[in-house]
């Protein structure tokens, strides 16, 4: 990389890691916002909280990387030719492609990072996020409960504590449980506490009654102490569904024998959403490039030009959202989502490699964009 070269790119790499910076921390902030409660209502340790938070900051990365990266070309190349610095490296010879050279180098080590994030990093990350989740859910499942709320710890079971002290003792419990599709148990008890056992969490429930129906039958038990597990069984404690985000490409390719179609389908949608991203950064980076140098020199980009740009990356932006759902709907469509992807390349490197500035010209008169 020569001299100019190297100078366009710390231009575009300074903007990028402070809107990384701070749209990271936006985000952050937003989804923390979903976790505070646990905190100041439900007493989950600091420690946990941060923790939990954290492990979401990679998924963050590789969604909004994309667009910085388009903010941070756009916003360096107006600046540059406010500056007239790409006037002057044209008046010295230097072609369009030469001075869009940092930014393809850009694009595509952004590209090799967003992989390395996705396929390593995420996963792991993500795969962490829902096992400290169900985690909280086990060992933590006492502070989930609100004094007077209907919670749901897990799906199907209901349970209301009229009181709770600082300890974790409950005094006035009723209980749902209709996890059993073939029966409904209602439970009411004067106290109890939550323990943790082998089998995992469950309630030790202390004077109260249990009221089971199955089949139009009503049974009545009266006890002092009974338990009830809050996991229907073991294996909801040890084995763990993973969802597409918590998978590599190994994963995601060659899913073990046995998953549902549907899944399959997810599988690949997630994995082909991976591998398309780099070029989407990379044409968004080209996107930001362009704006400034295509049509006549102007000392200030023209609005219409950046309205253009923006509109076309926000385009892209929706089209790599929804190209997964695509491919879950469709499966036979996965070789043209790619098409469109190479054909807008493709265009955007043809428009800065062609030599005849008059075609140029006409083709972007046509589109509106005057100088």
């Amino acid at each position: 990389m020569n001299l100019f070269a190297k100078y366009i790119f710390k231009q575009i790499f300074g903007p990028f890691i402070l809107f990384l910076i701070t749209m990271t921390g936006i985000a952050w902030l937003t989804q923390s916002l979903r976790f505070i409660e646990l905190i100041i209502i439900k007493g989950l340790p600091i420690n946990l909280f941060l923790f939990l938070t954290i492990l979401i900051i990679p998924k963050l990365l590789t969604t909004i990387t994309p667009f910085l990266a388009y903010l941070a070309c756009l916003i360096t190349y107006i600046r540059l030719n406010a500056e007239s610095e790409l006037i002057a490296m044209k008046t010295a010879g230097i072609s369009n492609f030469k001075i869009i050279i940092p930014t393809i180098l850009f694009g595509i080590l952004l590209g090799f990072l967003t992989i390395f994030i996705e396929n390593f990093v995420s996963p792991y990350a993500f795969s962490k996020f829902k096992n400290l989740q169900s985690n909280i859910r086990d060992n933590y499942i006492s502070i989930l409960f609100q004094e007077k709320v209907f919670s749901s710890p897990v799906s199907n079971l209901t349970v209301f504590i009229k009181d709770k002290d600082k300890i974790g003792n409950f005094e006035g419990i009723l209980i749902h449980d209709a996890r059993d599709k073939n029966k409904i148990i209602s439970v009411v008890a004067e106290s109890g506490k939550i323990q943790q056992t082998d089998s995992g969490a469950k309630f030790t429930l202390l004077n109260g009654n249990r009221q089971e129906t199955s089949n139009n039958n009503i049974s009545m038990l009266y006890f002092e102490k009974y338990n009830l597990n809050i996991n229907k069984n073991t294996k909801e404690i040890y084995t763990r569904f993973k969802e597409p985000s918590e998978r590599n490409f190994k994963e995601l390719f060659n899913p073990r024998d046995g998953i549902n179609e549907l899944y399959k389908r997810e599988f690949l949608a997630e994995a082909h959403k991976r591998l398309i991203t780099p070029l989407i950064i990379l044409i968004m980076t080209l996107l930001g490039a362009i704006t400034s140098l295509l049509g006549n020199f102007e000392r200030k980009t023209s609005v219409k030009k950046i309205f253009y740009s923006v509109i076309c990356a926000i385009l892209v932006q929706m089209y790599i959202i929804s190209a997964p759902q695509l491919i879950i709907s469709y499966k036979n469509i996965i070789p043209f989502i790619y098409l469109p992807v190479f054909i807008i390349l493709t265009l955007i490197l043809f428009l800065t490699l062609i030599n005849n500035e008059k075609l140029r010209l006409n083709i972007f008169f046509k589109l509106g964009v005057k100088n």
